[in-house]
């Protein structure tokens, strides 16, 4: 694969001089920021001249930071932007003028859909932060991902110099000794159950909610669910919250609100197990920092939650409270189960080694600045018209994923979008692949698929690449969460399918595709293929014939 192109002045073992960081907001206690931070020490220590540049920051960050808007007069051509990515920042336009070379460290963006009912005005601010990072494309010389969960979403937005960088953790952060008070009022004999995050919707404290309330009752009423961070009460989801906590009526729930590094590792210095039901993680250092401290963790297998595992704690597939409730006594009262769990979390940690990763950290970097980075493959020809069908390759004797055999087969330059089953292995890039049937691009799904009774998750991943298209989109079906996320963003010309049995449900599809939204009944296969042909055939649809 060719190399990526480094200019001239960039080259050379050392790099370049001035390396400089941009976040939207730099934040104390987030992830992003203490991230950022983080490889500021790194780059100085290895000589750079390393500022931070931000649009907002905390005020216990002011000493940290430089305006964004400062930045395009005080870099060089010989400057390098390294862009962190994970919300809208409302910057492109400014990193695009700025002289130098830009490379995007992607750490992920929480789907709008995980939003939606509770945060409107964030949900609107993620759709735009995914239009953002297909916008930042030709303005990046490389991108970096935490993750192959992130890094694949990179790739199917057409990034074509995407590499996985190991993520940086200065665990002495960790090793603030606990908060004695805190300690002492917490270490009473109870089980003390642990989640660290802010309360927004995506992270599913409900859940551990649920998951808690399934646990006192059934196993251990001894027991006390901790939720250290950032809580607004007065906020849609804070009041849901609160209003679910008293409806399902458990004891000892304390939401902790913001807590300093001390009471931190007084909660973490008791905890019986650490739990995570969040919905979407592009990385998740909690679940790092609760296998350091030797508390076995329990998570559910989202997003890349269990690439950052790597087998190490406890992933679930199941979102069911008492399932997961089970799992928490089973880890309480086998201490050979526990030991096992926290020995294997022990090792996962050892892969993080400080050391070897700040060198793995200047190697990837230097492989940019060097001219040594890879590049994905080269993509095919544009697709004419884009076949989406999640349930494609997970359900191939479903209805739709027959019909989108069966429209492949009749229509060139078609492509299939679909989601990757658990047998199929990440590839760096989605595709093309070719099983018993069209060539197929494959996507991780969101969220953990169930049965095949249950709906399909939604793939970030393959909503960006829809995005990323130019050509027509064919839902098959409408009902998926891929279709009810990409629908309303959709500015090309779209066509879709929808089963019989869900024919009459009026909704958000009916009125956006109109006359070009088909029913499939069980028996009408053959007529729901011609009919789709030839709407997608007459004049100004992707396969009518222009003279």
């Amino acid at each position: 694969m060719p190399p990526v192109k480094t200019r001239p002045e960039a080259a050379g073992t050392n790099g370049p001089r001035h390396i400089h960081q941009f976040v939207a907001r730099l934040a104390w206690g987030d992830a992003v920021g203490n991230q950022v931070r983080y490889l500021q020490s790194l780059l100085r220590s290895w000589g750079h001249v390393s500022e931070i540049y931000a649009e907002q920051w905390d005020d216990s960050c002011r000493e940290q930071v430089r305006p964004a808007r400062d930045y395009p007069r005080e870099a060089s051509r010989d400057s390098v932007l390294i862009v962190h990515h994970s919300f809208e920042s409302r910057m492109v336009p400014m990193i695009a003028r700025s002289p130098g070379r830009k490379l995007l460290v992607y750490h992920n963006v929480t789907p709008a859909r995980l939003f939606e009912g509770f945060e409107r005005k964030v949900a609107i601010a993620c759709d735009a932060a995914r239009a953002e990072l297909l916008a930042m494309r030709e303005h990046m010389d490389a991108a970096f991902a935490y993750s192959r969960f992130s890094a694949e979403e990179l790739a199917a937005a057409g990034y074509r110099h995407v590499a996985v960088l190991p993520f940086a953790i200065d665990w002495s952060c960790f090793d603030t000794p606990p908060d004695a008070t805190l300690q002492a009022e917490l270490d009473d004999g109870c089980a003390n159950i642990l989640f660290v995050g802010r309360a927004v919707p995506s992270k599913r404290m409900d859940d551990v909610l649920r998951v808690f309330t399934a646990y006192q009752r059934l196993y251990q009423p001894r027991s006390r669910l901790l939720i250290a961070g950032a809580l607004n009460r007065d906020s849609p989801y804070g009041a849901f919250l609160l209003g679910l906590k008293d409806l399902l009526g458990p004891e000892r729930v304390h939401f902790l609100g913001r807590v300093s590094a001390a009471q931190l590792s007084a909660c973490f210095s008791v905890a019986t197990a650490y739990l995570s039901m969040s919905r979407h993680e592009g990385f998740g250092v909690p679940l790092l920092e609760a296998m350091y401290r030797g508390v076995p963790v329990v998570a559910h297998a989202a997003a890349a939650v269990p690439e950052t595992m790597a087998g190490a704690g406890i992933a679930t597939l199941s979102r069911d409270p008492m399932e997961v409730a089970q799992l928490l006594a089973v880890l309480e009262r086998s201490a050979p189960l526990r030991t096992q769990v926290i020995d294997a979390q022990r090792a996962r940690v050892a892969a993080f080694s400080q050391d070897l990763v700040a060198e793995q950290v200047r190697e990837a970097l230097s492989a940019c600045f060097e001219g040594r980075m890879p590049a994905l493959p080269a993509p095919p020809e544009p697709a004419r018209v884009e076949l989406i069908c999640p349930g494609y390759s997970l359900r191939p004797d479903a209805p739709m994923s027959r019909l989108t055999r069966a429209l492949a087969s009749r229509v060139p330059g078609a492509r299939v979008l679909a989601l990757r089953p658990r047998t199929l292995a990440p590839r760096a890039a989605p595709g093309p692949e070719h099983i018993d049937g069209p060539p197929v691009w494959h996507f991780t799904a969101d969220q953990p698929v169930g049965l095949p009774a249950e709906p399909l998750p939604g793939s970030s991943a393959m909503e960006t690449a829809a995005r990323a298209s130019s050509a027509p989109h064919v839902y098959l079906g409408v009902d998926t969460e891929v279709a009810a996320t990409l629908l309303p963003l959709a500015s090309a010309p779209a066509w879709g399918a929808r089963s019989a049995t869900e024919a009459r449900a009026e909704g958000d599809a009916s009125q956006r595709l109109g006359a070009r939204l088909f029913e499939l009944a069980p028996d009408s296969l053959d007529a729901t293929v011609e009919a789709l042909l030839q709407s997608l055939s007459s004049r100004g649809g992707p396969l009518h014939e222009r003279g």
